[in-house]
């Protein structure tokens, strides 16, 4: 990750994400290009947190922050997404989250600004942020807590593995019986089809996980939006 500053943008990781977001046009998918800079944090709970990801979930919380009224002093905010911030409620509690995770243990972009001559002045911009996130919290009546859910803890995840570690097994079993008839062509063409309806088999089960995702993703948002009203 190269680095050249200890503010939120200052480095290549957030760059990308910057980029990545300017090439949305629509204000919805920006917002959650941002949300999902933080969802990979969560995703490691307390195991060791990538620097690389770390940074992305900064760069994240700090466009939630500037958007929402709170810049870093001397800067602007990078996009408009005030109104989808607040549609999206969780947003800033996701983006307080992320950056206590990346402050906490286990995280490997603490401790590579821990090894340097700027750590104080890294983690003063990491309170800072912080602050800001608060203040815009207060400001537009969000609620700044937001408790991640454990990885895995989702019965839908915890099947999705079982699902397809048996059939990793499967696969290991069908290529051992192959190996003992190698050179048989009708043996190599059998292989060849296993393999082929292996791979149909990871597309049709990623796009069904991901259906089931976005549709609990929208029920949530839904349920949300009626106990507004």
């Amino acid at each position: 990750m190269g680095t050249w500053g200890p503010h939120s943008f200052e480095n290549d990781t957030a760059s990308d994400l910057l980029d990545q977001i300017r090439g949305y046009e629509q204000p919805v998918d920006q917002a959650e290009a941002v949300r999902e800079s933080f969802g990979s944090v969560f995703s490691v709970a307390d195991g060791y947190l990538d620097a690389d990801e770390a940074s992305a979930a900064v760069a994240g919380a700090e466009i939630v922050a500037s958007a929402l009224g709170q810049p870093r002093n001397g800067t602007t905010a990078p996009f408009d997404l005030a109104a989808s911030f607040k549609f999206y409620d969780d947003t800033i509690g996701m983006a307080l989250a992320a950056v206590t995770r990346v402050t906490a243990g286990e995280s490997e972009l603490a401790e590579l600004w821990d090894e340097t001559d700027e750590a104080d002045t890294w983690r003063d911009s990491i309170t800072d942020l912080t602050s800001r996130l608060l203040t815009a919290a207060a400001a537009h009546n969000l609620n700044p807590n937001f408790i991640p859910a454990e990885p895995e803890a989702h019965p839908e995840h915890t099947l999705r593995t079982e699902v397809e570690q048996v059939y990793d097994d499967m696969m290991s079993e069908i290529e051992r019986i192959a190996d003992s008839g190698a050179g048989d062509a009708q043996v190599e063409v059998l292989r060849h089809l296993v393999r082929k309806m292996n791979l149909i088999h990871k597309d049709i089960t990623n796009m069904r996980y991901f259906v089931v995702d976005s549709l609990e993703a929208l029920t949530d948002r839904i349920d949300g939006l009626e106990k507004k009203l």
